[in-house]
C-alpha cells in the first residue's frame, strides 16, 4: 500500500511541479539545460565523425592498420558512451543547475536558505558523480543478474520463445526508473545531511515515489533520445536540425520539472520547514543583528 501512495504522490508531484513553474515564472532555468544538450550530442557526434577518418585503406602498411584501429575503436568506445550514459553524463553535467533549483524551489514552500559554500559545493559535486557511479554498477548489476537467472531457468524449463528476453526488459525499466528518480531526491537528502547510506534507505522506504519520477523522466528523456538517434541517417539536413531543436527543449525541460517535483514530493514526505540545516529567515535576521553589534 505504501508503494501505491508513493507512487500517486510522485506522479501528482509531476503535475503540481508544472503548475508551480508557470506560477513562479521558473522557465529561465530550462536554458542552461538546453545548451548543454547541444554541447553533448555534438560531442557524440564528432566522435562518431572522427571514427569514419580513421579507416585504413587495403594499402597501408601494419603499423598504420593498428593505429587506426585503436584509434577508431576511441572514437568509438566514446560515442557509444555518450550516447547510451547520457541521462548519468546529463545529471552529473547539470547538477549544480539542478541544485540552483531545488533549492529555488524549497525557499519558496519553506523559506529556507542555504550559504553559498565553494567547499560544500565542490562536496556535492563529488557526491553526485559517485552516487551516480554507483548508481550505474547497482543498475546494471541487478539487471544483467537477473537477465542470466532468467535465461538459465528458462533454458531449464522449456518456454516460448522471448519470454526471458520480455521479462528482463520490463523488469530492466522498473530498475532504471527506480534509480533515474533515486538520482533527484538525493538533492533533497544531501541538503538534510544525510549519508549515501542514509540516503540509499531513505529512497527504499518511498521506492514508490522514485519509480514514478524516473518513470516520467525515462519515458520523455529516454525515448526522445532514442528516436533521435534512430532517425538521424533517415531525414533530410533541415529535418535533422529542426529534430534536435526540438528534442533539445524536450530534454531540457523534463530534468529542470522532474527536480522540481521531486523538491514537492519530498517535502511532502518529510516537511522541509524541518530542517534543522537549513538558515530560516529569524536566523538571518540574528546574524546581521550580531554583525551590527560588533
Amino acid at each position: 500500500m505504501g508503494f501505491v501512495r508513493d507512487f500517486k504522490l510522485g506522479v501528482n508531484s509531476y503535475i503540481n511541479a508544472v503548475r508551480f513553474i508557470k506560477t513562479h515564472k521558473l522557465w529561465i532555468y530550462f536554458l542552461f539545460p538546453v545548451i548543454i544538450f547541444f554541447a553533448i550530442y555534438y560531442t557524440g557526434f564528432t566522435f562518431q565523425e572522427l571514427k569514419r577518418e580513421y579507416i585504413a585503406g587495403d594499402d597501408a602498411g601494419m603499423i598504420k592498420k593498428v593505429w587506426y584501429f585503436f584509434v577508431s575503436g576511441f572514437f568509438l568506445m566514446m560515442s557509444y558512451v555518450i550516447f547510451n550514459f547520457m541521462r548519468y553524463i546529463l545529471i552529473i553535467l547539470i547538477s549544480p543547475i539542478l541544485s540552483v533549483v531545488s533549492e529555488k524551489v524549497e525557499k519558496i514552500i519553506t523559506g529556507n536558505k542555504y550559504k553559498f559554500n565553494l567547499k560544500q559545493l565542490i562536496k556535492d559535486i563529488k557526491r553526485t558523480i559517485n552516487l551516480a557511479i554507483r548508481n550505474i554498477f547497482f543498475e546494471f548489476g541487478i539487471v544483467y543478474g537477473v537477465a542470466l537467472i532468467l535465461y538459465i531457468l528458462f533454458w531449464i524449463v522449456p518456454s516460448p520463445e522471448g519470454t526471458a528476453k520480455f521479462i528482463s526488459g520490463q523488469f530492466a525499466m522498473v530498475v532504471a526508473f527506480y534509480y533515474y528518480g533515486f538520482g533527484f531526491i538525493d538533492f533533497m537528502n544531501e541538503r538534510r545531511r544525510l549519508t549515501i547510506k542514509e540516503s540509499v534507505k531513505f529512497v527504499k522506504r518511498h521506492k514508490g515515489f522514485a519509480v514514478a519520477l524516473g518513470l516520467v523522466f525515462t519515458l520523455f528523456f529516454h525515448y526522445t533520445n532514442k528516436y533521435f538517434i534512430e532517425i538521424k541517417d533517415d531525414i533530410s539536413s533541415t529535418t535533422f536540425v529542426f529534430i534536435i531543436i526540438i528534442s533539445s527543449i524536450i530534454m531540457a525541460i523534463i530534468p529542470i520539472i522532474t527536480m522540481v517535483a521531486a523538491t514537492l514530493g519530498v517535502h511532502e514526505l518529510v516537511d522541509l520547514n524541518k530542517n534543522s540545516f537549513a538558515l530560516k529567515e529569524e536566523d538571518k535576521s540574528n546574524e546581521n543583528k550580531e554583525a551590527i553589534e560588533k
